[in-house]
């Protein structure tokens, strides 16, 4: 049996999202499918408003931001999500629209730290995935399949009977990015895993990604990386961090400043417990 996204608060964020965007309803085909993946692919993959959540909120239920945060922060303010909060975004929409879906779970360094979304139309599933910046549903059809980008090719092959390697090619390099197992995963694991995910390293600096039309724009910490066609572009942006990611992504300053400071104070939390253990016990 497959579980679909169901969530409170999905008619609203759908709302929101189709009226921002301007797409109208219609019958829930392919067309359909691949406007909403398309639009809903610039709303950016970042952890500024995940990194806040955390420190500022006691309460782990209270950490996992809903589909109508999501919007309500794109539209105000810019900010999307990491892969948990966009693939439940995504999937409250389309269940919407009238889609089935459900997400999937995907295994990179470590098991069930990514996920996307599996969407099921006249016979065929396909890969929607909003956290790793893929602009169209991808068909799995039991065939390796490839899709260009901007910033290079995406590369889908089957690994036995319910999984699949996700790779991408720039600039001549090939790269292994994730397993995709298309297994249910139940409502509450999904949850479980999420919550999980507010203790993963990558919760440890700031990471911002989007695709534009020339290619690939990413930022952790200070450093910006921008790679495109033919273009490779490295910065180092630590004194204009909060103005830079207010010109690259939109969103304002003061939002990238509270969790700069988040993570800056933690940093020195570890500096301090790190002195600590290395001074000498007098006797």
């Amino acid at each position: 049996m497959k579980e679909a996204v169901t969530t409170d608060g999905g008619r609203t964020a759908a709302g929101l999202f189709m009226d921002h965007f301007g797409i109208p309803v219609w019958d829930p085909d392919l067309g359909m499918l691949s406007a909403v993946v398309s639009h809903f692919s610039r709303i950016p993959y970042e952890n500024v408003t995940k990194i806040i959540r955390k420190f500022e909120t006691g309460d782990p239920d209270r950490m996992l931001r809903d589909p109508v945060e999501v919007m309500r922060g794109f539209v105000e303010d810019r900010t999307g999500g990491t892969c948990f909060s966009l693939t439940w975004c995504l999937g409250s929409i389309l269940s919407e629209a009238g889609f089935r879906c459900r997400p999937a779970m995907a295994d990179m360094k470590r098991p069930n730290v990514h996920c996307a979304l599996l969407v099921f139309l006249a016979e065929r599933s396909y890969l929607v995935d909003p956290g790793y910046l893929l602009g169209e549903p991808v068909p799995l059809a039991g065939a390796p399949v490839s899709v260009s980008t901007s910033f290079g090719a995406v590369e889908l092959r089957p690994r036995g009977e319910a999984s699949w390697d996700l790779f991408t090619t720039a600039g001549g390099e090939r790269k292994w990015r994730y397993r995709l197992r298309t297994t249910p995963v139940s409502k509450a694991a999904f949850f479980r895993y999420w919550r999980d995910s507010f203790s993963l390293p990558m919760m440890n600096s700031l990471q911002l990604t989007r695709l534009t039309e020339r290619g690939h724009l990413y930022v952790r910490d200070h450093h910006l990386r921008f790679q495109g066609a033919g273009e490779k572009v490295n910065e180092n942006i630590r004194s204009v961090l909060e103005q830079r990611i207010e010109a690259e992504f939109g969103i304002p300053g003061e939002i990238t400043a509270r969790a700069r400071e988040h993570i800056e104070r933690m940093r020195e939390s570890w500096r301090t417990h790190a002195q600590a253990r290395r001074r000498p016990v007098l006797r």
